[in-house]
């Protein structure tokens, strides 16, 4: 382990890689700007994470014993606060969607980068570090399908209105006002679900779009959901900022097979104009360019391979809106999501700029 004089006033740069020759340029890169630590694997990183508080990491993913996006993974569980940033060499599609999806993380860099932009990434990670609050701790570990959407959703709504509804319809006092929820309806093709009045006891942000043509997967995600939430479906633009506006969803659940360059530069302008919104990407392909693009220009929260399984969906879906709730409750943590900036989205950035309430979505 390596590491330079320490001042409080400097952030805190670790880097990992298990070639010395770039450690050695890391050190002349930066040791003026930061305290710097080195470690040559993900051992001796994971050590100097649990000993110091450390702003910022930026892990090589192929090493020995331990890949970059492992010692990140751990990395998020041992110091949430800790700005984390994938250099990798090659096109790893395991590398990409496991930053995504088990990382988090906030940049993927590709060997070799720039200097100035792995600079200016590494400066912005540490302004993010040290001016935003830690993320809170994660209430409950993803994979338990068990478990998902429970944590958040306290009260099965849905099936509250469920039950009254049948209860009223037998003793004849059904009354005009109750609803059946969203998912008991049948959606016409290319419309957005009906709204559903008697929901306003789910907290803000209590609900999906899902932006595909795929029947299928729409299918998937009510499956998933288990009818505790609205499942919003949307097949063009101009519909998905139509349900943003009436019923203020918080999760995204976009189709990226289906309009790459349409849905690109919604993810990335939506995410400038409603950093809020979680975004999963579904696609049945895994493309390097395009992953790390939507990382570093779209923040995505996951990535998804179609077929999807409706277990799999709702573990993503639960960790996907404890993210957006903890947004709104946070809202210093919004500025750790800041993404890389894109060229004009046309068409997309006229329908977002007609509403001008939009960053008051959810503040109700």
């Amino acid at each position: 382990m390596e590491m330079q004089a320490q001042s409080d006033s400097r952030p805190r740069l670790l880097f990992v890689d298990d070639e010395q020759r770039v450690l050695n340029s890391m050190r002349i890169m930066f040791r003026r700007e930061f305290d710097l630590y080195l470690a040559s694997h993900g051992q001796e990183a994971l050590d100097i994470v649990k000993d110091r508080d450390i702003d910022v990491i930026v892990a090589d993913h192929r090493m020995p014993q331990m890949t970059g996006v492992e010692v990140l993974t751990k990395v998020r569980k041992l110091s949430p606060r800790t700005v984390r940033i994938l250099l990798t060499g090659y096109a790893d599609l395991d590398a990409v969607e496991g930053s995504i999806n088990e990382g988090e993380v906030f940049r993927f860099l590709t060997k070799p980068c720039p200097p100035q932009q792995l600079r200016a990434t590494v400066e912005l990670a540490a302004k993010l570090a040290r001016s935003t609050p830690p993320p809170p701790p994660e209430p409950v570990a993803e994979g338990d399908e068990e478990e998902a959407l429970e944590i958040i959703l306290e009260a099965d709504t849905f099936r509250e209105v469920e039950r009254r509804n049948a209860t009223e319809q037998q003793d004849g006092s059904f009354a005009s006002t109750t609803v059946l929820p969203a998912h008991m309806k049948p959606v016409a093709p290319a419309t957005p679900a009906p709204a559903t009045e008697p929901h306003k006891k789910l907290p803000p942000g209590f609900g999906v779009i899902v932006f595909s043509t795929d029947e299928e997967m729409v299918e998937t995600v009510q499956q998933a959901v288990r009818g505790r939430l609205p499942v919003h479906k949307a097949t063009n633009v101009v519909q998905v900022v139509k349900i943003l506006k009436e019923h203020k969803p918080g999760v995204l659940i976009t189709d990226i097979s289906d309009d790459k360059a349409t849905i690109q530069s919604l993810t990335a302008r939506l995410k400038q104009h409603l950093p809020e919104l979680v975004t999963i990407a579904v696609s049945p392909h895994r493309d390097v360019l395009d992953m790390v693009w939507l990382i570093n220009h779209g923040q995505i929260f996951r990535f998804l391979r179609k077929p999807l399984s409706p277990g799999r969906c709702a573990v993503s879906l639960q960790a996907a809106l404890q993210h957006h709730r903890t947004l709104l409750k946070n809202p210093e943590l919004v500025k750790r999501h800041a993404v890389e900036a894109t060229q004009d989205g046309g068409v997309v950035d006229s329908l977002l700029g007609k509403l001008k309430s939009m960053r008051r979505l959810w503040a109700h």
